[in-house]
């Protein structure tokens, strides 16, 4: 593991803020996020992803500051969140602090709680970047009309600049509906992910209150055997489901990565300074798919961040 991960400020932009850590910046992330045009629109599914956020910072607390590798730790998973993931979609639902003392060394100093409470934190952020950044380049999109028109409109008659926002919104539906499905199973996971910290936490004090550390192990084996009992279920439906590995879906995903990732060579080495934020409006006004679409693909194929 590169022991720099931790240490540099995360290359992370969402509604236009900088984040450079998920712990300290978040207040500036909120804040971004609130005057985004159609924020009220949105409001209860922010409102539940930041305190899912809050929740799952909580567990890093101790004697009211953070733990002194809350900071590198939630960095490092962050920027590994993609081969993170991809293993833990393999194991079970309670290997999952395993899964990630793999990348950040067995010995790490957290607890499993605070792994996993990690873990739902960057869902949460991860399902916040999706929805603000499509929100945000929505109100991009309408600076074509006129950069100057358009700043003065949202400046001197906000209704009617709201009004703009909503013809937009109208226009790109389709983008509305990926941003919203991906938002959803991002939020989704972060709250099992963060019930299942507290069922952690909820082990840890039985073994102290009772001062029987097998307790631990019991409730944990519990959790293991209701888990499995769920991933066998969800595996015989996904079987059943893709019984025919060239399922229509599958190839048209694999299509639109490809297309994907060859536009975005295109457009890197026509010009190698490209921001990320260039290269995905570049590629959605291509056709190619929606902002949410295209930057999940491109960080699959590794063209982000840039």
């Amino acid at each position: 593991m590169n022991s720099n991960l931790g240490i540099e400020d995360l290359e992370l932009e969402i509604a236009g803020a900088d984040v450079g850590c998920l712990l300290w910046d978040l207040d500036e992330l909120e804040l971004a996020v609130r005057q985004l045009a159609l924020y009220s629109h949105f409001s209860e599914h922010f409102r539940d992803a930041f305190t899912c956020i809050d929740n799952a910072a909580s567990f890093w607390l101790e004697d009211g500051r953070y733990a002194d590798s809350a900071e590198s730790a939630t960095k490092t998973m962050f920027r590994l969140r993609y081969p993170i993931r991809e293993h833990f979609c393999f194991s079970e639902p309670t290997s999952l602090p395993r899964v990630i003392r793999r990348f950040l060394g067995i010995n790490h100093p957290a607890s499993d709680t605070q792994l996993v409470a990690a873990y739902a934190l960057i869902q949460s952020v991860c399902a916040i970047e999706t929805l603000a950044n499509w929100l945000f380049d929505l109100e991009l999109s309408l600076y074509d009309l006129g950069l100057d028109l358009v700043e003065q409109l949202r400046q001197t008659d906000p209704k009617q600049y709201l009004l703009l926002m909503q013809r937009e919104r109208k226009r790109k539906s389709d983008f509305e509906i990926d941003a919203r499905e991906e938002f959803a199973v991002l939020n989704g996971e972060a709250s099992k992910i963060l019930m299942l910290a507290s069922l952690y936490q909820q082990a840890d004090y039985t073994d102290v209150s009772r001062n029987d550390f097998s307790a631990s192990s019991f409730l944990r084996g519990a959790l293991d055997k209701a888990f499995a009992e769920k991933a066998s279920e969800r595996g015989k439906a996904a079987g059943k489901a893709n019984a025919k590995p060239g399922t229509i879906k599958q190839e048209n995903t694999k299509k639109l990565f490809e297309d994907i990732s060859k536009a975005a060579k295109s457009q890197i080495s026509a010009d190698p300074n490209i921001s990320e934020t260039e290269l995905v409006k570049a590629l959605v006004e291509q056709g190619k798919a929606s902002a949410p679409t295209v930057r999940k693909y491109l960080r699959k194929g590794r063209f982000l961040p840039r």
